[in-house]
């Protein structure tokens, strides 16, 4: 038995007979009611949530669903996990409106009361599994004698109360994020912007202005246009083009790499995609680090440059690109017919969500694993450099850096989550966050792209990593669902203790 469809387990429960879906963990068979088994299905992709107790492997996608995923293994208190192979399943059960799946070895048959034999659970029983998890033993005759199908009580089985008693009383309690003016005031000072490369020469953009960053997508060359124009490519079933700023800036094409992506702006109302050869980082700057450009850079009329940020204490000068004047008039109508926005050939839908109704994050990887943190809180993305080690620190403080004169923490998100450790390289990336009343920097294997997501594809976290104390630093789990794709969302505020933080505030001061 392969799959069954959820209209299978109804039809199941309407005979008179209890049945049972059997399966096995080990060498021992278990069963459980056919009427709390929604699908069986094969092992799916799993997006790992860390520091979760061992039997929770992570999270799937379920029909656009996010769906918990657990060993039956560990859950039932073996030592060993389930072993996967060709025959390894997911067992998807309901109970009270609750989806959780559990991962079996094998799935045999549905078994009957009708065809065996049911008694309560014994006094001694030696499968070495948890006997708070079972309710019952169905004996059942085969060629090779009686085989005992233990019952599984999917009540305890999913007791969410018993997992958070379990996760008490090893981790501490989270505090909640105090407000803090003076921060909040201090950070205002700043402005935001993304920096990227161009031709080996540094642009940004005022962070506000970007709809989303992406890798390069599969796109539709349209002939006859001006030469800067690549053609068109699709995202949320809206027609873009895709515009070469190379070739309109008088440059050569650079061929495709792991870093190039796209950036997405809006020029009077219309949603244009360039390319960048490398997005470098989120830069938080003050007024002061920013001058006027040259007079020569405004020509016969408005300059794509707007002004030049001195960056790395004005070793480095980055030029500012003012969206509203990448392209003229006739352009810009041009690129509004090409997106078929006005009469055009292109078929698009209506608008997608407004900015009311969307979330600007930016995602990471750690250990294969992509996570996202709102870009608000977001200062900064810097590379990994100039860390001062600090002794008789938590263990999941990397050091200290100074940041325009501001000393700040740095955090390894890896030993934070208790993951292995890995060797920096030159994709390890530092996301300076604000925490409070605290600048902090989280250590990240790379930095990813900043994404603009619907609201509504942010699902809550599912009650089964919910019930920890350790799941609170999660905000939810983006559900991208259309590209197979799970984005965990960090609460950074509850990341750490109140002793913790306190801890920070003295290694930052």
């Amino acid at each position: 038995m392969a799959e069954m469809s959820p209209a299978a387990a109804v039809d199941g429960a309407e005979y008179t007979d209890k049945k049972y879906v059997s399966f096995t963990v080990g060498s021992e068979y278990f069963g459980i009611a056919i009427d709390e088994v929604r699908q069986i299905i094969r092992m799916p992709k799993i997006t790992r949530v860390p520091k979760m107790p061992g039997f929770v492997l992570g999270i799937s996608n379920l029909r656009g669903s996010v769906l918990p995923v657990l060993d039956l293994s560990l859950r039932l208190g073996y030592q060993t996990p389930c072993t996967c192979g060709e025959d390894t399943r997911v067992i998807v059960t309901e109970k009270n409106g609750l989806e959780i799946g559990f991962v079996v070895e094998t799935v045999s048959e549905v078994k009957s009361t009708e065809s065996g034999t049911y008694e309560e659970l014994p006094e001694v029983l030696n499968s070495g599994a948890d006997k708070k998890f079972i309710s019952g033993v169905l004996k059942m005759s085969t060629k090779d004698g009686i085989r005992l199908v233990q019952v599984l009580d999917s009540k305890e089985l999913v007791n969410i109360a018993e997992i958070q008693r379990r996760l008490d009383d090893s981790s501490p309690q989270r505090g909640l994020a105090v407000k803090n003016d003076a921060a909040e005031k201090e950070t205002s000072d700043y402005r935001r912007f993304i920096s990227f490369e161009i031709d080996g020469h540094g642009y940004a953009i005022e962070i506000h202005k970007i709809n989303e960053i992406i890798r390069l997508p599969d796109y539709v060359a349209v002939p006859g246009l001006e030469s800067y124009v690549m053609g068109i490519f699709s995202l949320r079933e809206r027609v873009i083009p895709l515009m070469s700023l190379h070739r309109k800036f008088g440059k050569k094409d650079r061929s495709e790499t792991e870093d190039t992506r796209v950036v997405i702006i809006e020029i009077e109302n219309t949603l244009v995609g360039f390319i960048a050869d490398k997005v470098s980082e989120v830069l938080s700057v003050t007024e002061s680090c920013i001058e006027e450009p040259p007079k020569v850079f405004a020509g016969n009329g408005a300059s794509e440059i707007s002004s030049i940020i001195k960056a790395a204490q004005g070793e480095r000068l980055v030029m500012i690109l003012e969206c509203a004047n990448l392209l003229h008039e006739k352009e810009v109508e041009a690129l509004k017919k090409l997106a078929g926005q006005e009469g055009g050939n292109f078929p698009m839908t209506a608008a997608s969500a407004s900015s009311d109704e969307e979330k600007q994050i930016v995602t990471f990887t750690i250990e294969d694993e992509e996570y996202g943190i709102f870009i608000e809180k977001v200062q900064e993305i810097n590379r990994y450099t100039n860390v001062t080690k600090v002794p008789k620190t938590p263990s999941f403080v990397e050091g200290i850096i100074n940041l325009r004169g501001e000393v700040m923490p740095l955090i390894d998100l890896r030993r934070r989550f208790e993951l292995p450790v890995r060797e920096k390289d030159e994709f390890t990336r530092v996301i300076i966050v604000n925490l409070a009343n605290i600048r902090v920097g989280f250590v990240v294997d790379f930095v990813d792209e900043v994404l603009r997501v619907p609201a509504d594809s942010i699902d809550s976290v599912p009650a089964v990593l919910s019930a920890g104390v350790d799941s609170q630093f999660l905000d939810g789990v983006v559900n991208l669902s259309s590209r197979q794709r799970m984005i965990l969302l960090l609460n950074v505020d509850e990341l750490f203790s109140k002793a913790e933080k306190k801890k920070l505030e003295k290694i930052g001061s």
